[in-house]
Parts: structure tokens; C-alpha cells; sequence
């Protein structure tokens, strides 16, 4: 089993490489990667931005598919490109913020986000909504550090460790969440990495997207492989484009960037 693990801006998630090879199964392989080709900034937290990160992400899917893997994870809770990516390849196509959700419903009733900030935080739960996961959403807590200065040259562990326990507690204590979810990778990522017990620090079992995301990929990856279930219905939503103008974007696109690179 192969798995492009894609983090959908030009960073990546410091963590997050060691973190997946120790929950990845013996007989997974994965590789990742960014896109910095196509998208300048380590963070992509407003709309415009994460618009700006569709069609790096979706490329890296297509050429995925083109390269034999056998799936793809997109790290990142803005979930970028996640149903355009569905409706375009045939291999199962999974991401953070969906995955931690979907886990979520199966644990307990009440589930709360612990995001870098209130705007983002209402860009995932209109996300959930979209999802019809926001039934069992309970509230959203912000840690007040901005996405771009998560990273350790410019705020340590330490430090969104601190900020993410205490947004954590008050979402249990206050606001009833029985499940935490971290509302960016970059948090998953040192929460996963740095506490041995995230449910004895917080009151309440946390959802790693990373973890969940990936995961799932490789159930969906062998409910295609052993069941013959395919990742998507194609009936309706997810209907493929009609081939020929699919064919005329993808030449309209791929000459386009043949010119930009002379």
C-alpha cells in the first residue's frame, strides 16, 4: 500500500512525518510532499488562500493517481480540494478536518474544535456543516496564534502546548465536548508528538486529523482492494466531469503552464 501524504501549502507540518510512521501500517508506504510549486505561504487560514491552494493540491492529486499510488491524504483542516480531488481520480482521496469528524460521531455526542483563531474556526465548522457533521459540533476554542507562527522558529511547543491544554479544558468543563479535535495540523502535530496521554492532560480523548485522515485512507484503500468498494459513489455528486471537456481543460491547462515555465 502507497500513500501520497500532500500538506496543501508550501510548509509542512513538522511533526507530522514521524508522527504518521509510527500509527502507518507494516506494509504502508507513504511519501510527502508540499506545494511550493504553485503556492507560495506556510499557511493558508482565509478563503482566499485556501481558494489560492486548490489547483497546486488537485495537481499533486492527479499525479498521484498517474504514479501508481494508492491513495491520497491531504494534511490540512481546511481540507483543500477534497471534493474537487473525489470527482477527478479514482483512488480513494481522504483529509484532516472530515476524518477527525467522522471519528468523532462514532466516539461520543459532543465534539469541540481548538483553532488558531475564531475566523478559522468558522471556515471549519462551514466545512462541517457542508459535510453534515455539524450535528454533534459543540463549540470551537481559539489558541490566538496565527497559522503562519506555529511553526518552532517562531513559537515553541511549549508554548501551543500551554495555550492548547487550556483551550482544551474549557471547551470539556465549559462547553461539554466529549472529543477534542485539534483546528490545524500544526497543533495535531505537537499534541501527537509531545503528550504520551492527550486524554489525561485534556479531560477528554483528542482526535489527531493526521492520524484519523490517514487512517482512513488505508481502510478506504482496502475496502477498494479487498471489497470492492470504490471511494466514491459516482451516481450523483460525485459524477465524473464528461471526459472530452475534462480532456479540453487539462490540455488548456497543462499548455498554460508549459508557457509560464519558458
Amino acid at each position: 500500500m502507497k500513500i501520497l501524504v500532500i500538506n496543501p501549502f508550501a510548509g509542512t507540518e513538522f511533526y507530522g512525518r514521524q508522527n504518521l510512521k509510527k500509527i502507518a501500517r507494516g506494509d504502508t508506504q507513504f511519501d510527502m510532499v508540499d506545494i511550493s510549486s504553485h503556492y507560495p505561504l506556510n499557511n493558508n487560514q482565509f478563503l482566499y488562500f485556501k481558494w489560492a491552494c486548490m489547483e497546486g493540491t488537485l495537481e499533486k492529486v492527479l499525479e498521484a493517481e498517474r504514479k501508481g499510488y494508492d491513495g491520497v491524504f491531504i494534511s490540512c483542516n481546511l481540507d483543500i480540494a477534497l471534493y474537487e480531488a473525489r470527482e477527478i481520480v479514482d483512488i480513494p482521496v481522504t483529509a484532516t478536518l472530515e476524518s477527525a469528524a467522522l471519528i468523532s460521531y462514532i466516539m461520543g455526542t459532543r465534539y469541540s474544535l481548538i483553532c488558531v483563531d475564531e475566523q478559522n474556526a468558522r471556515i471549519q465548522k462551514m466545512l462541517l456543516d457542508m459535510y453534515g457533521l455539524g450535528g454533534k459540533f459543540a463549540s470551537y476554542r481559539s489558541i490566538g496564534i496565527d497559522a503562519s507562527r506555529l511553526y518552532p522558529e517562531a513559537t515553541s511547543d511549549d508554548v501551543i502546548l500551554e495555550k492548547t491544554i487550556a483551550a482544551g479544558k474549557q471547551a470539556v468543563e465549559e462547553d461539554g465536548a466529549e472529543i477534542i479535535i485539534p483546528g490545524c495540523t500544526l497543533i495535531g502535530s505537537v499534541i501527537t508528538n509531545k503528550l504520551e496521554d492527550p486524554e489525561k492532560v485534556l479531560g477528554a480523548p483528542v482526535i489527531d486529523g493526521m492520524v484519523a485522515g490517514f487512517k482512513l485512507c488505508e481502510m478506504m484503500i482496502d475496502l477498494k482492494g479487498l471489497a470492492g468498494v470504490g471511494p466514491v459513489s459516482r451516481k450523483g455528486f460525485f459524477q465524473r466531469p464528461p471526459a472530452e471537456d475534462f480532456n479540453t481543460l487539462r490540455a488548456f491547462l497543462e499548455e498554460n503552464h508549459r508557457k509560464k515555465d519558458k
